[in-house]
């Protein structure tokens, strides 16, 4: 069956924002009125195709359902081309008439194994740098259209705020603990009322939910 994310030009992780505006780059480009005569039937097959994709991959549900089938067909791919692939060497090996021959046979197997893994990590490889470039470019091309892009939040950019709010942590740190800074801070904070008003209510924040932590493990305490 066709890929849905083929057809719309994204990855299989896109967002539901890149779907979209995919779908509208797409509808325009495509849409029957702005083609010429002899390219309105084509163009309305590929709208019935974009639209029919947008309409899976747009419904939260039908998209998780959709995922779903697509890996199945992927590993019944996989299955039957491993199948294929082993009554071939069962065919091969038919022919096998002494050790010598089978212990040459059997390496040639492990070889073909490791050439077809190593080729489909490579192909993996490229898909994937291939991915990223297109993502990349369109999202440079969307930003050019006037979008604004809202990047996902991934684990590395959580890692790298962390890093951020650490380092700041520890500036902030030295700077409490170090005599003249620290006297400096105090100045500064007892002599601005706007920035005496926004530290107190962030430390009463903090407080409310530093109390609320110890109360929930008190309860949790008491419960076991």
């Amino acid at each position: 069956m066709a890929n849905l994310y083929e057809i719309l030009e994204v990855s299989e992780k896109a967002s539901k924002e890149v779907i979209e505006k995919a779908y509208r780059v797409l509808a325009k480009k495509y849409h029957p009125d702005l083609q010429e005569e002899s390219q309105k039937q084509e163009a309305e097959r590929k709208m019935k195709q974009i639209n029919e994709a947008y309409d899976i991959l747009s419904n939260e549900e039908k998209r998780k359902q959709y995922d779903i089938e697509l890996e199945q067909t992927k590993q019944e791919e996989k299955q039957i081309n491993a199948q294929q692939y082993e009554n071939n060497m069962q065919k091969e090996n038919q022919n096998i008439q002494s050790p010598l021959e089978y212990q040459a046979s059997q390496e040639q197997i492990d070889y073909e194994n490791r050439r077809t893994q190593m080729e489909y990590e490579n192909r993996q490889k490229i898909q994937n740098e291939m991915n990223k470039a297109y993502h990349d470019a369109y999202y440079t091309y969307l930003r050019r259209l006037g979008f604004k892009i809202k990047e996902p939040w991934t684990l590395k950019r959580v890692i790298d705020l962390l890093k951020v709010i650490l380092i700041l942590a520890i500036i902030i740190a030295i700077l409490w603990f170090f005599p003249p800074t620290h006297r400096w801070i105090i100045e500064f904070y007892e002599g601005n009322t706007i920035v005496k008003t926004i530290v107190d209510i962030l430390s009463n924040i903090l407080q409310g939910i530093w109390n609320a932590i110890v109360q929930f493990i008190q309860n949790l305490g008491s419960r076991t």
